[in-house]
């Protein structure tokens, strides 16, 4: 149950580190974002960007260091929850599901005592238990729940093992869902079938859903904002739709020229030069400035702040606008 009035979740300013051999290396800088209740934002960007510490880092899972900033999820400061109350959190109110669903699965553990160990943790009686995770199965689409609840990871097909993954992270009915990368090491057949069995779910429960993906192309029709991360800091986040319209920012430009659209004729996709910067070398200014087609000299000396666009949402590019 949602008891605050603001946004469910809210990032402020948050800065990850790791220790490193020559001093900590910031692997997410100044990460400001917010996800209203039933909202669903994608956070995109290139692999290295941030995005997965990120999401690891609402949850407390990560092992780098939130180092300032502030994480709150309806109301509560996770920063300083203490852990009994953080793990209670992560399942109930918190749902995540992560890129590999052979690593997140237990293989020594069965379908059904996966599902059902968080509800036995909170003191669900094993038969009640039994019944919700039959529920669950169903309704994501595996066939045949209540059999195959004895059956062990390695007995289903990559698809089923995210469908299976997915209801984990559900059974415990939370209001936020974090998907990293949900369909990457699956087919594009199989990528559609996940990415509608999580629309229809989130519609049916009103679920607000964090999808972090590195493909624009998957969020189109699924997410009702989009906040692009480069080198761990933000810079750009608008309504989906605009941004497909009408990108703001070079590099969120530069990823869409990279996506196939069937609306538009056929050309050979473009790539974008270089490669991001490794975050103990992050350049001067705005890190995407050595790769930027459009970058003036001011681009290297001074990190743009976000500010907001006329037409909504904001942007951290200080040429934008002057051309």
């Amino acid at each position: 149950m949602i008891r605050s009035d603001g946004p469910l979740l809210r990032m402020r300013d948050v800065c990850i580190d790791v220790p490193g051999k020559a001093g900590s290396v910031r692997l997410v800088d100044g990460f400001s974002l917010d996800i209203a209740p039933a909202e669903r934002v994608a956070l995109v960007g290139e692999s290295g960007s941030g995005k997965s510490i990120t999401a690891r880092a609402i949850m407390r899972l990560a092992p780098q260091t939130v180092t300032s900033g502030s994480i709150e999820f309806d109301g509560l400061d996770l920063g300083s929850l203490p852990e009994r109350a953080m793990t209670r959190l992560r399942g109930r109110r918190i749902g995540m599901v992560f890129q590999d669903p052979m690593r997140a699965l237990n293989p020594l553990m069965t379908i059904g005592d996966q599902l059902t160990e968080s509800l036995r943790d909170e003191g669900v009686g094993k038969s009640e238990a039994v019944r919700r995770a039959v529920a669950i199965l169903e309704e994501i689409g595996v066939p045949n729940a209540a059999q195959r609840l004895r059956a062990y990871p390695h007995e289903f097909s990559g698809g089923m093992r995210q469908r299976v993954a997915i209801a984990i992270a559900l059974i415990g009915e939370p209001d936020l869902l974090i998907a990293d990368e949900p369909t990457t090491a699956l087919d594009v057949r199989v990528q559609r079938q996940v990415l509608q069995l999580l629309d229809r779910i989130a519609r049916d429960r009103s679920l607000a859903v964090l999808l972090i993906t590195h493909d624009l192309g998957l969020v189109a029709n699924f997410v009702d904002r989009v906040a692009v991360m480069y080198a761990g800091r933000k810079v750009e986040d608008r309504r989906c739709w605009e941004l497909f319209e009408q990108p703001a920012h070079p590099y969120t430009q530069a990823l869409l020229a990279t996506v196939l659209r069937l609306d538009r004729p056929v050309t050979r996709p473009k790539t974008i030069p270089g490669a991001p910067p490794h975050p103990a070398g992050r350049p001067n200014g705005c890190a995407f400035h050595p790769r930027c087609e459009l970058a003036a000299p001011e681009c290297s000396r001074q990190v743009p702040s976000l500010r907001r666009l006329a037409k909504g949402g904001e942007v951290a590019c200080d040429v934008v606008g002057r051309i």
